[in-house]
């Protein structure tokens, strides 16, 4: 897992570019309406599915430089972890919304705990600050738990 750390700029970059696209992915199928729309439709929710994630994953980033501030060096471990735990919640929801054919918060429960969880634990893992600011960065993670339930 340290290897996943050590990657370039560009790298990084691809593995958040990832997730978008998981998170992209994973709305998408959970809409049941975009079958029906029509083709302009569609391509404005997938532009508006894109701009959603692309600012949920920036704004998620910024929290977390925020409470980072003094810090240095963890950047890139973050943007994996966070890659990471998006991509899991993602990728649990879309399976479990083409078996059973519907989301509720059951279903957002369990995934954004694996998802969350993943990333709380790899935070806590990997990030190469003090505990004071490895609790911050837990309880913002917990916040946003909480906050991806609805």
């Amino acid at each position: 897992m340290k290897n996943l750390y050590k990657m370039d700029k560009l790298s990084a970059f691809g593995v958040v570019l990832i997730s978008i696209f998981m998170t992209v992915i994973e709305m998408i199928v959970s809409d049941p309406n975009v079958s029906e729309m029509p083709q302009m439709g569609k391509w404005l929710k997938l532009l508006l599915y894109v701009v959603g994630a692309v600012v949920a994953f920036a704004i998620g980033y910024w929290l977390y430089t925020l409470l980072l501030r003094n810090n240095d060096n963890y950047k890139i471990t973050l943007v994996v972890n966070m890659a990471i735990g998006l991509t899991i919640v993602a990728l649990l929801i879309t399976i479990i919304y083409l078996i059973a054919g519907k989301t509720d918060i059951w279903v957002n429960g369990i995934a954004g705990f694996l998802g969350f969880g993943t990333l709380a634990g790899l935070n806590w893992r990997f990030l190469d600050v003090p505990q004071s600011d490895k609790i911050k960065v837990s309880v913002l993670t917990g916040i946003w738990f909480i906050l991806s339930l609805f």
